[in-house]
């Protein structure tokens, strides 16, 4: 036993060179540490896949591929997004700074209802760049790989072409950065909590929330979202509170056992690195609602 915990000990110490070698490059260490991180979210919730499944003949192929897409995501997310967010958010911030942080209300509110607040306007803000993605013919052009999964679980949670993340900067954290006063330390708790949130919506669970789904959006909810029969289309854009999809006319409200196919109404899957990379360049298609409304044939 004495000799079993040595030689783990010995492992450990190995992993804190690596990662003390790592830390001399920024960029290398926050991309594996990052991949670390979100390795963790999906390990946790594909246990609970295999024990709650709401589809049971998913392949690892798939799976494989997501995860293989991942590493190359990750890459050009990293390269570019701070990029972006500091050009887009700061800059504005250079020019016009008293149009910025227009509601200081993080010293009124307790920092988990602040983080909560927060997290309630910044899904009004995706709502409707979501919304617009599935309306606009070109910003479905981006969207659409995500939509190509045929199998959502929780490795498709960020199946998400690279320009999503530069693309929300515009419309999603800009308008965040108006409002808020908060600084990016104070913006912790709310990365936590939507970065589980992400995998935890789009995981293969048989999770019906019940009337708590009325006011929280969950696997089933969202699983919804991802169907292609025509009367799921459109439907159940949120990714944190349905409140937006109830008020705005797009609430798919799931039966008990209602956990549809998912994918594309065509079939289609991207499932290479490359066109995965240049889905929006590649075969354009109309947005799914101005598919159905052409009456493309279903599979």
């Amino acid at each position: 036993m004495v000799e079993l915990a040595n030689s783990w000990s010995a492992r450990l110490l190995q992993f804190d060179a690596f990662w003390a070698w790592l830390a001399k490059y920024p960029f290398a260490y926050e991309y594996f540490a990052t991949l670390v991180v979100y390795s963790k979210y999906m390990a946790f919730f594909l246990v609970l896949e295999m024990i709650f499944a709401a589809k049971r003949q998913q392949t690892w192929r798939a799976k494989l591929f997501n995860l293989q897409y991942l590493m190359l995501y990750m890459l050009i997310y990293l390269l570019i997004y701070g990029h972006v967010l500091s050009w887009v958010v700061q800059g504005s911030r250079n020019v016009v700074p008293q149009l910025f942080g227009l509601l200081n209300v993080q010293s009124l509110l307790h920092p988990f209802a602040f983080a909560l607040f927060y997290l309630f306007v910044y899904d009004f803000f995706y709502y409707w760049f979501h919304r617009w993605q599935h309306r606009s013919a070109l910003l479905w052009r981006e969207h659409r790989l995500h939509h190509t999964e045929p199998h959502v679980n929780v490795t498709t949670s960020l199946r998400h072409h690279w320009l999503e993340e530069p693309l929300k900067v515009f419309v999603v954290q800009l308008p965040l950065a108006i409002i808020f006063a908060a600084q990016p330390a104070d913006l912790g708790l709310f990365g936590v909590i939507l970065g589980g949130w992400v995998f935890f919506i789009h995981a293969n669970m048989r999770l019906h929330l019940g009337p708590l789904g009325l006011f929280v959006a969950g696997p089933q909810v969202h699983r919804i979202h991802h169907g292609f029969e025509p009367r799921y289309i459109d439907k159940n854009f949120a990714a944190l509170f349905p409140i937006w999809d109830r008020l705005f006319g797009t609430y798919y409200a799931p039966q008990k056992d209602e956990y549809p196919d998912t994918g594309l109404a065509d079939g289609r899957d991207y499932n290479s690195l490359l066109s995965a990379a240049l889905s929006p360049i590649v075969e354009p298609q109309l947005p799914p609602k101005q598919a159905t409304l052409k009456l493309e044939t279903p599979r």
